[in-house]
């Protein structure tokens, strides 16, 4: 089957089956006289193997890992177990600064429900926002080791730049 038709079967985008070669997650079983990519059955479940594996939390990196034990040995269950288990760890202390996180923003609400607690004679825009400390900056990302794809920077590099604009924009209507 040619790529579209793969791309069709599974739901990833031709880009995807293409980057996921070039990572060496999927290989295509042959490449016709035009040089265009021909799958076999078999590319249908390793995709969604790798998509089943993304969306548990592991990386590209991580995915290759396992599949490159399988290839060789055809038992993955060890090498799995044991990135699950990091994954799992990272989950619980993630969830553990997220609770710390929740009990600042309840204690900065209820310091800011007092009305005498805001107002023009304070000098810090809200200055309960600057007394709560700050938390760990891997609470930014929410995983540890998220790696956006090609497609991904390129989008938040326009995004960032939209926001660059927008700030400057508001800038110069705006005089505080």
């Amino acid at each position: 089957m040619l790529i579209s038709e793969l791309a069709k079967a599974t739901g990833v985008s031709p880009k995807t089956i293409r980057y996921y070669e070039t990572l060496g997650l999927l290989k295509p079983a042959r490449r016709t006289k035009g040089n265009y990519r021909v799958y076999d059955e078999s590319a249908i479940p390793m995709l969604q193997f790798i998509r089943h594996a993304e969306r548990l939390g592991f990386s590209l990196k991580d995915i290759r890992q396992v599949l490159g034990v399988w290839r060789r040995k055809g038992v993955t269950c060890g090498i799995v177990r044991q990135i699950a288990q990091q994954k799992l760890e990272r989950v619980d202390a993630l969830l553990r600064e997220l609770m710390a996180l929740r009990e600042r923003l309840q204690r900065l609400i209820e310091a800011l429900t007092d009305p005498h607690n805001c107002g023009p004679k304070h000098p810090c825009i809200c200055r309960y926002v600057m007394e709560v400390p700050p938390l760990d900056n891997r609470l930014t990302y929410l995983l540890a080791n998220w790696t956006p794809t090609p497609h991904r920077r390129r989008h938040q590099r326009r995004k960032r730049k939209e926001r660059r604009a927008w700030w400057d924009e508001e800038d110069e209507g705006d005089a505080y």
